[in-house]
């Protein structure tokens, strides 16, 4: 018998060292000699991250990557510090007694000053500043702010941009100091306060007053809100440090925009009850409209955007014409990157093939050999692979190093307790399902599930679960091998990205919105509603191309997407088809009668004039509908339909 081990010892070391090239043997050759415990703690670098204002849903992400482990995950140690009123963010991070800030698009000033700033991401998609009137102060229209007390606060240039835009000086309105304090404009102290639509909106909706928004994006200002940066010093010196704060900071947005209500308590237990549970949901609702989260990661930019925003500052007498954004953007998965990225999923995917194999001959070789224990011990404790065997109850019986690494949970620990320890409460049913069905059925299941860390974070992890008898013939003991693959999952979710949704104009491509139209008719099929299909197309696009440039082009086509989405509702759908032409679904619409007020309402905004590199263009658009299932059921007639009511208003446009 002692000789059939050693057979099947050997076999398995050579099947090893033909799948893995000799690297997993060597481990093992390792953990056999001098045995080396592969769960190492790793040491967490300190770094600190200076909000640019008080603890509040605002920073919800970075919150969620410090209490969720992500930091942790991504080898750091974060402090986060409130601002206070001394405090100057960006000296903070160029003097280096910071490493990351929070800031405004201003940081394009702070880069022409000579300032080392690095931006690493975008928050908000629209910046969430406004100015703001009481109703009954009768100043319903910005114009009649004219020699009007108006409150600003400092680094609100797109307000600024946005009242020149409307044809005022700063000397046309009575500018006072901004205090932050809303009483004023209650009061009647003041008449017209700038505020962030996420936070002080909260207080006059509260005290139930009535009030006028004006929004810079309501004459074609759209910055870009809060941006998370640092230094290209930081960079140099610590690359790898940078790109794991960005990477863990865009999962903290995900996460937090994903369980606002679970941040929202973590905020007010954790770092700050100045707003109540009720503000915090308010800012979380209102930061939503902001981000998109459902169609544009956070972090996401463009530098097209950027130099807009640049071209803005430079008709205020800020920046110097033409001034170039694109050294004070990092971009870790831009399209020159995609290529590798694609390499790099692929590759992973060869890697966990062959850890596929692997785990199949330990499978094998484990529910075999029951002699040599000792050896076998080392064996299933070492091998770079998780490995959990579970009793009849679905408890741990045994745990291995490479499960301590997964989930942080030390063998002492986590033997005799349920598996289900590891298994978020929502998907114990579903677990505890697949665990019985290998009992009973005796298959080698795989599935896919997310599990929890012992710090609380999330990973998600593919998992392989046979049954196994022990050397008392116990046949109720499972044997259970995982891997993580949230990295993998992520390279995915990446190239998703880059195959749905258009490279200019963040809007969903070409494949993307049919499939949406699609699935609208499909829906609306089983519901027995509406849905109507709009077609547009700009007239003049290929003039202003020919005439002024392929830039100016591609900067009105952003300009205009950006409009598309303020005329409809979030159930609906607006994406690129291509040059100058754009579709928008209308789910669930009652009439064409409300289709075409919708219609009015895009005409309007896209035919509102845009200031691009010194020239005001106006171009106009021409749109055609159809309505499922009033003029066709079918998908390519339906935007046929509308293709061919839009050349109809074209013609009538040029005529």
């Amino acid at each position: 018998m002692l000789i059939l081990c050693r057979s099947f010892l050997i076999l398995a070391n050579v099947m090893i060292l033909t799948l893995c090239k000799q690297i997993t043997q060597c481990l093992l050759i390792a953990w056999l000699l001098i045995g080396i415990n592969p769960a190492k703690a790793v040491e967490l670098d300190p770094v600190t991250l200076q909000l640019k204002w008080q603890h509040q849903f605002q920073f919800a992400g970075y919150y969620a990557a410090k209490e969720k482990g992500f930091y942790k995950d991504a080898g750091l140690d974060v402090t986060i510090v409130e601002a206070t009123p001394d405090i100057n963010v960006v000296q903070e991070v160029i003097a280096d007694r910071v490493q990351f800030g929070v800031g405004t698009s201003e940081l394009i000033l702070n880069r022409h000053r000579g300032d080392d700033v690095l931006v690493l991401g975008v928050i908000f998609q629209h910046s969430p500043l406004s100015l703001i009137t009481l109703k009954e102060s009768g100043i319903d229209n910005i114009h009649k702010l004219l020699d009007r007390k108006v409150m600003i606060e400092p680094s609100s240039s797109e307000l600024f941009a946005y009242l020149e835009q409307e044809g005022f000086t700063q000397t046309a309105f009575k500018l006072k100091p901004h205090n932050f304090d809303l009483n004023d404009l209650l009061a009647g102290k003041i008449d017209a306060i700038s505020v962030y639509e996420t936070d002080e909106l909260y207080l006059l909706k509260q005290q139930k007053r009535a009030y006028n928004q004006f929004s810079p994006r309501m004459s074609g200002i759209d910055f870009y809100g809060d941006n998370f940066f640092t230094t290209n010093a930081e960079l140099k010196e610590h690359p790898q440090r940078v790109e794991a704060f960005r990477e863990a900071t865009i999962r903290g947005w995900h996460y937090a925009m994903q369980h606002s209500d679970e941040i929202v308590q973590l905020i007010y237990k954790n770092y700050s009850q100045r707003h109540s549970i009720e503000h915090l949901q308010f800012e979380a609702t209102a930061m939503h409209n902001l981000m998109q989260p459902e169609l544009i990661e956070a972090g996401y930019m463009n530098i097209g955007r950027w130099q807009h925003i640049a071209e803005t500052y430079y008709k205020l007498g800020l920046l110097p014409e033409n001034f170039d954004v694109e050294p004070m953007l990092y971009f870790p998965n831009s399209a020159k990157n995609l290529k590798k990225l694609k390499i790099k999923l692929y590759y992973t995917v060869a890697g966990l093939s062959l850890l596929i194999l692997l785990l199949i001959i330990l499978f094998r070789f484990y529910r075999t050999a029951r002699l040599n224990e000792a050896k076998l011990n080392i064996i299933f404790n070492n091998a770079p692979l998780t490995m959990i065997v579970l009793d009849a109850k679905n408890r741990v019986l045994h745990w291995n190093a490479e499960a301590e690494k997964t989930f942080l949970w030390r063998a002492k620990d986590i033997v005799k307790k349920s598996v289900l320890t590891i298994v978020p409460p929502e998907k114990h049913t579903e677990v505890e399902a697949v665990l019985a069905d290998v009992r009973k059925n005796r298959p080698i299941l795989h599935n896919e599930n997310v599990n929890i860390k012992k710090d609380g974070s999330e990973i998600l992890c593919e998992w392989m679960n046979a049954p196994f008898k022990d050397k008392q013939n116990n046949s109720s003991l499972i044997i259970c091998m995982a891997r993580d693959i949230t990295e993998q999952n992520r390279l995915k979710k990446a190239l998703e990205q880059a195959a749905h949704y258009d490279n200019l104009t963040s809007l969903p491509n070409r494949a993307l919105i049919l499939e949406k139209l699609k699935q609208s008719l499909e829906t609306a099929a089983r519901h027995k509603t509406k849905v109507a299909v709009l077609f547009l197309d700009l007239n003049g696009f290929k003039a202003i191309n020919d005439t002024l440039g392929h830039e100016v082009g591609d900067s009105l086509l952003m300009t205009i997407a950006q409009r598309l989405p303020h005329a409809i509702r979030e159930s609906d759908y607006a994406g690129r088809l291509g040059g100058d032409e754009f579709l928008i679904i209308l789910q669930d619409v009652s009439s064409l009668d409300k289709v075409q007020k919708v219609t009015e309402h895009l005409q309007a905004l896209v035919c509102q004039p845009c200031s691009i590199n010194d020239e005001i263009i106006t171009i106009g658009v021409s749109i055609g509908i159809s309505l499922y299932p009033d003029d066709a059921t079918d998908i390519n007639k339906l935007i046929h339909q509308a293709d061919q009511g839009m050349y109809q208003a074209k013609h009538t446009n040029i005529r």
